[in-house]
């Protein structure tokens, strides 16, 4: 689907920020400190607002690993208060601020804080995201973790993404005076070109009272960028990803039933987190086998699975009979074979409740042989296990 834009003559005369944006109602920032939404996002914020949209803002953590700089107070308290005020000054409708640690966002479970965005996004209706791009912009790591929850929320809710990136000129720039670790992009890789106003993120800017220094590179930005600000298609309408640096963090994923996404994350050691519609399963291995046993293994999940889904077609017939339920439960255990390395035979024992008479058993047996994971097993599935694409060089 082609995103349809603002044109010159739409907008009033008072605005020339709104050329080439998507006509999104309600758009929701993610970012990893109060500041971002200012120092980076600020004038493409605005600009949104001067479209008409609802803006609002998710900020994963409260800034308190930054120097205080001379003001007073506890400075998670301080950067909550500067956000709120900045915020207002861009004309956001709500600043939602969450409590991870800051400079370790990286080291959270993504799926985990994607299901943070999900949330915020469900409940602001957002129609589209802004972000940092992929690489961060500014080389902070807290940067590139929030860009990447919010990549992976828009999966789940198929919207699209926008991000903010320096055309590679600037960045080197920068760079090159300040010490710095900007990266950009030529033009080529810049999706969106937006004239924008100022004014406003130079007031919120100033909100960030303990961050805005006189000698802050963030001037020298606006300096250079002069009235334009560029973004990428990180995820364009429809789904398909903008970027293949997107997808750069390894992943498998997996279409699920109906379309639903289910998604397994790398964690670290053998570690994995299973993303299902935002219900988050964790696996590991024993710590005989290398792992630091914190979760069931990958196996143990799949006789788990066999197990609860003969349990849920038992409960389903209790139900339907109006028989007891309570103190329903089945029982496995599972042999493993070599060569290759598989499950080689699984036992379950149904446990069913007292006052189930004797003439329902062969029936209930029955319609729990029949259960979903069982049949499947039966009727072995085709599995196709393909290398996603290769990012571009």
């Amino acid at each position: 689907m082609s995103n349809p834009v603002v044109s010159k003559e739409e907008t009033s005369p008072t605005s020339r920020s709104t050329v080439d944006l998507p006509r999104w109602k309600s758009v929701l920032a993610v970012v990893a400190h109060p500041d971002d939404e200012s120092f980076g996002l600020g004038a493409i914020l605005d600009a949104f607002v001067r479209a008409g949209a609802a803006v609002e803002v998710l900020c994963l953590t409260h800034g308190e690993a930054s120097t205080l700089h001379g003001t007073p107070g506890d400075l998670a308290s301080v950067r909550e208060a500067e956000l709120s005020e900045a915020a207002a000054a861009l004309g956001v409708t709500r600043a939602t601020l969450h409590d991870h640690p800051d400079g370790a966002l990286g080291d959270l479970c993504r799926t985990r804080l994607a299901t943070e965005v999900v949330t915020t996004a469900e409940s602001s209706g957002a129609q589209g995201l802004v972000v940092f791009d992929i690489a961060g912009v500014t080389g902070h790591p807290d940067h590139v973790a929030a860009s990447s929850a919010a990549l992976l929320a828009a999966e789940t809710l198929n919207l699209p993404v926008l991000g903010w990136t320096l055309p590679e000129t600037v960045a080197a720039r920068l760079n090159q005076e300040q010490g710095t670790s900007f990266t950009g992009h030529s033009a080529g890789h810049v999706d969106l070109l937006v004239t924008v106003d100022r004014a406003r993120q130079r007031v919120a800017c100033q909100a960030h009272e303990s961050q805005a220094l006189p000698t802050s590179v963030l001037w020298r930005r606006l300096e250079l960028l002069g009235d334009t600000e560029s973004l990428r298609w990180l995820r364009p309408d429809g789904g398909a990803t903008g970027h293949p640096a997107t997808l750069a963090n390894l992943a498998v994923r997996v279409d699920a039933a109906q379309g639903r996404p289910m998604r397994v994350e790398y964690r670290g050691g053998d570690q994995f987190d299973i993303n299902v519609r935002g219900h988050i399963i964790s696996v590991d291995q024993p710590v005989r086998d290398g792992g630091d046993d914190t979760a069931p293994t990958p196996t143990e999940l799949f006789i788990a699975s066999l197990a609860s889904c003969v349990a849920f077609y038992a409960r389903r017939y209790l139900k339907r009979h109006d028989l007891p339920t309570s103190g329903l439960a089945v029982e496995s255990t599972f042999e493993m074979g070599s060569r290759p390395a598989r499950v080689a035979g699984i036992e379950l024992r149904l446990i069913l409740p007292e006052g189930v008479p004797p003439e329902r058993l062969g029936a209930l047996l029955a319609v729990a042989t029949h259960c979903t994971v069982h049949n499947t097993l039966e009727s072995t599935p085709d599995v196709s296990i393909t290398l996603a694409d290769a990012p571009a060089g």
